[in-house]
């Protein structure tokens, strides 16, 4: 296999940016990671957390729900001290995400702890946040009018962290930057807002 080949077989396998392939003629980064792991952030530990404790709950120990909403609460309160508005969105994602584990930890609920766990590893593990995407759609976390182009990005745009330090760099590096709206929904294209205002 040529190394060009390579090297895009690996691009379209969504390995890391951070992620260097080495030749003696050829240095590069691969385009878009496919995986998020973040030990470095405290966030995704306690996302980590959560979703394990949500699975041991599923399979037969509901104190771990209790553990889960209290895992929750914690991030919300620290973020709240963090950002001091209760209306910014890493602290809307997690009053959401505990309201979600309040109304499924009734035992005919449980069931909804499935989608909620499988929505945490998805965070956890490919940076893809359905609360946050979902929140992004709110009324008053909107940036621009509602289309079909909007709701295709919101569900299927890749998430992405360069798009945080892009729009705001004082806060790309803070805990918990992969749920914020910038990292999860792609910007329009510039040919869409022009058909937009025109």
């Amino acid at each position: 296999m040529k190394h060009a080949q390579l090297l895009l077989l690996l691009s379209d396998l969504g390995f890391s940016r951070n992620i260097f392939i080495l030749h003696p003629t050829i240095m590069t980064k691969t385009t878009r990671p496919l995986f998020y792991i973040i030990p470095y952030d405290w966030t995704w530990w306690a996302w980590s957390i959560t979703c394990a404790l949500l699975l041991v709950g599923l399979f037969g120990n509901p104190d771990c729900f209790i553990a889960a909403m209290a895992i929750t609460a914690g991030q919300a309160i620290i973020l709240l001290f963090r950002d001091r508005q209760p209306a910014h969105f890493s602290v809307q994602v997690r009053a959401a995400y505990l309201l979600l584990l309040v109304i499924s930890y009734p035992p005919s609920m449980r069931w909804l702890n499935w989608a909620t766990m499988l929505g945490t590893f998805a965070l956890v593990a490919f940076g893809y946040c359905p609360m946050a995407r979902l929140l992004s759609l709110c009324p008053w976390n909107s940036r621009e009018p509602y289309s079909w182009d909007r709701l295709r990005r919101t569900i299927f745009s890749a998430p992405d962290l360069e798009r945080v330090q892009e729009a705001d760099p004082a806060t790309a590096g803070c805990a918990g930057g992969l749920c914020s709206i910038d990292a999860q929904v792609a910007p329009p294209r510039p040919h869409t807002l022009s058909s937009l205002i025109g």
